[in-house]
């Protein structure tokens, strides 16, 4: 009993030492232990070193003291009793520090900081890709591509408007011309006379290219699509050909078309159906000042949008 007592003698006797030395066996700075309980360290310095005089009413200062004894793995509920009755010994003449209602928070209990920062990365990058989807960007619909399809179809309604509104008869009656032989199948190409903005894709399904094609430049529809449509607002800037022969076009000058078929039995198909009755002349339709040349082949008739 001698030696437990003279052992209880040589230990820390008041709170704030016992915490002192449950802080300095687990290796734990003043700032470690203010970030984990959230309690200013100017407060805890004040606890470890007995000077209570310039801490917070009882219930904060306590409350203190239940955060710190938490965090270095000792008994709340009995050092804040032995606390307060340190406290209660304490002139009360001392003029104590104003301070707002205050509850430590329950480290456990607080969200890592990590978290909040990852929520947030996660929060932006939705916005900004619902905003791209908005826009359209990613399916070629955007502000640019509605731009260039609106700018395509003004410059074609002023050409169309300086032509000529009547066409000149002939004076004598000419004979007509013979239709060349429709194709009867193979693979479909088209061809560019002037830069179009085109988007080839399979009907309710996958985009097969989508861009501008140049003047000259030539795109062939893959064999294996199933079912390709073309999009374009310039549809007399291209040619179409089914096995090398050039069928009628895909719609009407200075018209937006969507969902045309490329398929070779319809390029045929709407060829023969826009095609003149034998021995009656094919109307001449005027050309417009600086247009490109259509082949002849083309005026013959149009597919509709």
């Amino acid at each position: 009993m001698d030696e437990m007592g003279e052992r209880a003698a040589d230990g820390p006797t008041t709170v704030g030492a016992r915490l002192r030395a449950a802080r300095e066996a687990r290796g734990q700075s003043l700032d470690e232990i203010g970030k984990q309980t959230r309690v200013p360290v100017r407060h805890l310095v004040q606890i470890e070193d007995g000077r209570l005089e310039g801490l917070p009413a009882a219930p904060y200062s306590a409350g203190f003291v239940k955060a710190y004894a938490r965090a270095v793995d000792l008994d709340p509920v009995l050092l804040s009793q032995d606390f307060r009755s340190e406290l209660a010994q304490v002139s009360h003449d001392t003029p104590r520090v104003a301070y707002e209602p205050y509850e430590p928070a329950d480290p456990v209990r607080l969200p890592p900081r990590l978290l909040a920062v990852v929520a947030l990365v996660i929060a932006v990058v939705l916005a900004a890709g619902y905003g791209i989807w908005r826009s359209g960007m990613m399916t070629g619909e955007g502000a640019n591509a509605r731009a260039e399809l609106a700018a395509n179809g003004d410059e074609a309604n002023q050409t169309a408007m300086a032509a000529p509104a009547t066409a000149t008869a002939s004076s004598a009656p000419q004979p007509a011309a013979q239709p060349p032989a429709a194709p009867t199948g193979g693979p479909v190409q088209l061809v560019a006379v002037q830069p179009t903005w085109v988007k080839i894709s399979e009907r309710n399904g996958p985009t097969l290219f989508m861009g501008v094609l140049d003047k000259g430049q030539t795109y062939d529809v893959p064999a294996t699509a199933v079912d390709p449509v073309i999009r374009t607002g310039r549809p007399e800037g291209l040619t179409v050909t089914v096995g090398g022969k050039p069928v009628a076009p895909l719609g009407k000058p200075a018209h937006t078309i969507s969902n045309v078929s490329l398929k070779a039995a319809a390029l045929v198909a709407g060829g023969a159906a826009s095609a003149p009755a034998a021995g009656q002349p094919a109307a001449t339709a005027p050309q417009a000042p600086g247009a490109p040349a259509m082949p002849s082949a083309f005026r013959d008739g149009t597919q509709g949008d």
